[in-house]
């Protein structure tokens, strides 16, 4: 695996180079975060949302939960550049 490429919309930084562990690892936490949680999540707004509750609640997780995991590697980057 030395000829791995960058990950998308990544910029090399300087002469090191990282590994996308930081981001699979916040994307399984945050994935099992979000499926522990969906049913409290989906409960919270069952006053709002009804019968459509659980289905906007994962929705929104799968879009969200990779959002921030991007977000948590692209920031382990810049911290460690």
């Amino acid at each position: 695996m030395k000829d791995t490429e960058l990950l998308p919309r990544r910029s090399e930084v300087g002469t090191k180079s990282f590994s996308p562990f930081v981001d699979r690892l916040s994307l399984v936490l945050l994935a099992t975060l979000g499926i522990l949680f969906s049913t409290d999540l989906a409960f919270s707004i069952e006053p709002v949302l009804g019968g459509w509750s659980l289905p906007a609640v994962f929705c929104g997780l799968i879009f969200s939960i990779p959002l921030i995991a991007s977000s948590i590697g692209k920031l382990y980057v810049r911290i460690r550049s």
